[in-house]
């Protein structure tokens, strides 16, 4: 016996379920898909990110932003955990609450979304001609990772770990102290070594 097929929704039908839901929904060719509840950890590092941000864009013509609908292509629009705009927002051409001109992203990564993070949501938003870094935030541990586009196919990673650590943000000129980001979170104690 052969599998279900699964039933794909247009983007119109994703538009009109995404406004009736108490939560951000994804939408990936054809298929919803709701957001996870945050951790209180994880609600954390985003409301310290967020704010951090906030202070240093602070007369600049960027602006962050949480939960904000993204559109990589026709069949994809994400909602990432933090993103950054600079200049007129740009709306998608199927619904006005999607834009189309991230300039950062920032996800905090999850155990159950960190190999997505890491790839096929990475892989979406290099589609946009506008993206030009990408930030994942650890929550069990200090430990940022910057992605920061050297050219169209090229892209340099740079690893900070540590609380003490200065997060070099080039496309928005800026710096962020780890501090900033995890004031007030607690990491779990280390794992014993056997």
């Amino acid at each position: 016996m052969g599998a279900l097929p699964v039933v794909k929704l247009t983007v119109q039908e994703y538009f009109a379920l995404d406004a009736a839901s108490e939560r951000p929904l994804e939408y990936h060719d054809g298929e919803i898909f709701q957001m996870v509840d945050a951790t209180p950890q994880h609600a954390r590092i985003s409301s310290n990110t967020t704010f951090s941000l906030a202070k240093r864009l602070e007369g600049t013509p960027c602006f962050g932003n949480t939960n904000l609908n993204i559109r990589t292509t026709g069949r994809n629009y994400v909602v990432p955990d933090i993103t950054v705009v600079c200049g007129n927002v740009i709306p998608s051409p199927e619904s006005r609450n999607s834009v189309v001109n991230p300039k950062l992203i920032v996800e905090i990564l999850s155990p159950s979304t960190a190999d997505f993070d890491h790839g096929g949501k990475f892989d979406l938003y290099c589609q946009l001609p506008t993206f030009e870094e990408y930030v994942l935030i650890a929550q069990d541990k200090p430990k940022v990772e910057v992605f920061t586009k050297e050219s169209e196919t090229r892209w340099i990673l740079t690893k900070y770990d540590g609380i003490e650590a200065t997060i070099r943000l080039e496309s928005l000129n800026l710096d962020l102290p780890a501090a900033e980001i995890y004031t007030g979170v607690e990491f779990p104690p280390p794992q014993a070594q056997v």
